[in-house]
């Protein structure tokens, strides 16, 4: 199975693409260059076909590999406990961030059952792997942004390690997004003065690009600069 969709990512490469998503994932495994609709459209096929003999086949030889085995894990209907399992063994090995955000993206399952998710969640919030530590920030920061459970993701984002780039720039990315979302509790968290300066400025950034949040805050957050 894995044989002929290698096959078929190859005739639907775009060089255009190719070269566009080799720009912006540096390190990334070898890029095909199959634009994200035609990939999750044929996840889609695998679903209906045989998810687990393509997932049992996965070989992590491409970026569209990943992404297509992140969307099938993603949204193939089965228990939240086999797609916990199968997250356990895919979440360890992602090595980019298209991968990392391509999963989260797809876990709209997510919805159904927060609580479950949530505690899937904490397994990752001591881990000092860089992309462990961003798909624990970029899920909490996707669907957890709640009156419900706001408290609870502080408490998660005040323990985390972010000792490298993209770890970084994830809690960068969540806590711009939760001021937008959660204000009076964001402030709260930043003047705690937690984080470290290249986190701090690249939240600065991240807020001052938002549309979603005032100009009065945009300029308030500048006290924030270490």
């Amino acid at each position: 199975m894995i044989e002929d969709i290698k096959k078929w990512l190859i005739e639907n490469s775009d060089k255009k693409q190719r070269e566009f998503l080799a720009g912006l994932i540096p390190n990334s495994l070898p890029i095909i260059g199959v634009k994200t609709p035609v990939l999750r459209k044929k996840a889609k096929e695998i679903i209906k076909d045989d998810y687990e003999l393509f997932l049992e086949e996965c070989d992590d030889s491409s970026l569209e590999i990943c992404l297509l085995e992140a969307y099938v894990i993603g949204t193939a209907k089965i228990t939240k406990e086999k797609r916990a399992s199968y997250l356990d063994i895919f979440i360890p090995k992602i090595q980019d961030w298209a991968i990392n955000d391509g999963l989260v993206s797809s876990l709209k399952c997510i919805k159904k059952d927060y609580h479950f998710w949530f505690e899937y969640l904490l397994k990752y919030q001591d881990s000092s792997k860089e992309f462990e530590v961003r798909f624990l920030l970029i899920t909490l920061m996707s669907y957890f942004l709640t009156d419900e459970y706001i408290d609870l993701v502080i408490d998660v984002v005040k323990r985390v390690k972010v000792n490298a780039y993209y770890a970084k720039m994830g809690l960068a990315w969540f806590l711009a997004t939760a001021l937008a979302k959660q204000e009076t509790k964001i402030i709260e968290l930043l003047e705690e003065g937690l984080f470290d300066k290249e986190v701090m400025a690249m939240t600065i950034s991240k807020i001052r690009q938002s549309f979603r949040i005032s100009p009065q805050i945009k300029e308030d957050v500048l006290k924030y600069k270490i």
